[in-house]
């Protein structure tokens, strides 16, 4: 091999390289590590790209904002606990953010405390609200006078009770975490159903966006007569209609936004649709993606 081939081949490798390492992206979440945002978060992106724990999803979502990150992953809706609607809000209030993805994550839910403590030990249980919701059931039955604290997510709960290393104190989180932060499992599958799932939504900003799919979400402000002809029309397109959720317009009383999600044609007919109602309806597609 000539002196010029290896340099070449040299030049080669370095390129490959750089452009291996610059396709990563940064993505936030709703951290510390050892929460189901973590764990989503990995499920779709995998172990390979920069995951950044921040404290809060609005945080996560300004990390997306300022372009520190190309993605954040969101909460959005607990079979128990419902639709996370401040969370939900976030996304939508910010004209430039779009879905990209969904994660629907099983979430069995565990109480953790510290090695030695033992169930009759419990006097204050810390959670995320959606947590707390989700073991309301098995609270009642098993530490009805237990003192309930709601913490910024499930992981910072055992985090905390780790740090205080308290035996009255005890977490409900995801059974991972119990090896994170070398706590104790006292109970499983605190949920009443074993068919709780929490779904994620995978967000970017519109110049990153390039993704589509079966499963579109749209954001519709106007008349109520509007949006249910807007329906109509979509039906007729043949989509079909997965969920609507009502939202404050935050204009004034009576005017609400609705969140339409939809399966069917796709993204491009969807914004043809929605084109028809200009100057009757203020509607912006948020996405179109794949469920994972």
């Amino acid at each position: 091999m000539t002196t010029r081939s290896i340099r070449l081949a040299i030049l080669t490798f370095i390129v490959s390289v750089f452009m291996s390492m610059s396709v990563l992206a940064n993505v936030s979440y709703l951290g510390p590590a050892g929460t189901y945002t973590e764990e989503a978060s990995i499920k779709y992106f995998g172990e390979a790209e920069m995951l950044i724990a921040v404290p809060t999803v609005p945080g996560a979502l300004a990390k997306l904002k300022s372009g520190e990150c190309q993605y954040s992953v969101v909460p959005v809706e607990n079979t128990i606990g419902g639709m996370v609607y401040n969370y939900l809000d976030a996304v939508i209030a910010d004209d430039d953010f779009v879905i990209v993805g969904e994660v629907q994550l099983p979430i069995r839910q565990t109480l953790l405390a510290v090695h030695g403590a033992e169930l009759q030990d419990i006097t204050t249980v810390l959670s995320h609200p959606q947590g707390i919701a989700q073991s309301k059931a098995w609270l009642q039955a098993n530490l009805p006078k237990a003192n309930i604290m709601e913490v910024s997510s499930t992981a910072e709960a055992a985090k905390k009770v780790a740090e205080g290393q308290d035996k009255s104190v005890a977490a409900i989180a995801a059974s991972r975490t119990s090896v994170v932060y070398d706590l104790n499992i006292l109970a499983n599958d605190l949920q009443y159903t074993d068919t709780n799932v929490t779904r994620f939504w995978v967000v970017t900003r519109k110049q990153n966006a390039a993704v589509t799919g079966e499963k579109a979400v749209v954001a519709v402000r106007g008349p109520m007569n509007d949006v249910s002809k807007l329906l109509a029309e979509l039906d007729k397109q043949k989509y079909q209609l997965l969920s609507i959720h009502d939202r404050p317009a935050k204009t004034k009383i009576g005017e609400y936004l609705f969140l339409i999600e939809l399966s069917g044609p796709g993204k491009t007919t969807l914004a043809k649709v929605c084109a028809k109602y200009e100057g009757k309806l203020a509607a912006r597609v948020l996405g179109s993606f794949n469920v994972k």
